[in-house]
């Protein structure tokens, strides 16, 4: 069996590693990407040697198969979206061995698909991504609403924004300005009018537990003693049964398993940082709230921060808000920004 096979009937996917049948779909639309993005990320496959064979294939599906490290494209249907895509992304390419070997037995002008209209003039990778997920529902973040909020510390005055879910903002300011009252209030740490701010059309006191991750720039003290694994488990429902496995994976999603069992106290400013992103992901938080997530780090650990941001923004696809000074996040790209003065 190989990927140059006829699909058997009723397959739209099946993906192979090394000429072996790994993965097989009969979903629908970009169903079956998604399916295989969380195969991926639940079992060790190596993505060495991957290929496939897809029953259509459109800029969207090309872009998700490239984005997975499939290298051999086999599809029935082939969009010329999607051959211009992978030609473009071949150019890109220096090393021959990476680059994308595609064959088709029908070349059409384009699918008969709104997804297909829409990405037309997209050619970001990151935003086709983003906006895919938004499409099939994979966003797990919520929306926010500031309404003229006005904070008695600092000099914030009637501030007003609106996220949806899965929106990123970069709150920017000078030390002083507001900028920690202003993420304690919309945490619900600080008292706020509740008409003011509303998260999923509720008000802060409606809001479940464990819905908002918040990360002051200062540990608590009271995380001191704790162990990595016990500092990880705060967030996670005490009725979990998967408990150690979900500490686990959290910890290996920001590349700190090796941290678990250490005293969270003896970690450095940047390895805090990538255990408490560790804490939201494990409580399954919609809401990530950063305070000066990159203070006091040096450029390779801020780079580290700012690249688990990025990957949080386009895979989980959390709602985050990040407060800071630091004209190193200005790297972080498609993120709505709101200058305070």
């Amino acid at each position: 069996m190989s990927y140059l096979d006829s699909l058997p009937k009723g397959i739209s996917l099946q993906v192979f590693s090394n000429d072996e049948l790994i993965f097989s779909s009969s979903g629908k639309w970009l169903n079956p990407l998604f399916e295989l993005e969380n195969f991926f990320k639940n079992n060790s496959i190596s993505k060495e040697n991957l290929s496939s064979h897809d029953s259509a294939l459109g800029k969207a599906a090309a872009v998700l198969t490239i984005r997975l490290g499939i290298k051999k494209i086999n599809t029935d249907l082939l969009s010329e979206n999607a051959k211009k895509y992978i030609e473009e992304f071949n150019k890109s390419i220096k090393n021959p061995a990476e680059k994308i070997q595609l064959n088709y037995n029908t070349l059409v002008p384009k699918l008969m698909c709104q997804t297909e209209n829409q990405l037309e003039n997209l050619f970001d990778p990151e935003q086709i991504y983003f906006l895919l997920r938004q499409r099939a529902k994979l966003i797990s973040g919520v929306s926010v609403e500031v309404n003229n909020l006005s904070l008695k510390f600092g000099n914030i005055k009637n501030i007003s924004f609106s996220l949806n879910p899965g929106d990123r903002l970069l709150i920017k300011g000078e030390n002083g300005i507001g900028k920690t009252t202003l993420l304690k209030t919309i945490a619900g740490i600080l008292p706020s009018n509740d008409k003011k701010i509303l998260i999923d059309n509720k008000k802060i006191s409606e809001l479940e537990k464990n819905l908002i991750g918040y990360i002051p720039q200062f540990s608590d003290n009271s995380t001191f003693s704790l162990s990595v694994e016990e500092v990880v488990s705060l967030g996670i429902n005490s009725k979990e049964k998967n408990k150690s496995s979900l500490i686990k994976k959290s910890l290996e999603r920001t590349s700190s398993l090796n941290l678990i069992n250490r005293s969270f106290s003896s970690l450095s400013g940047g390895e805090k940082q990538k255990v408490n992103l560790s804490r939201c992901l494990a409580q399954n938080a919609k809401l990530f709230l950063l305070d000066e997530p990159t203070a006091s780090l040096d450029l390779e650990n801020k780079k580290m921060v700012i690249d688990i941001l990025h990957s949080l923004s386009i895979s989980e696809i959390p709602t985050i808000i990040v407060v800071t000074h630091d004209n190193e996040l200005n790297s972080l790209r498609n993120w709505k920004t709101i200058n305070l003065k």
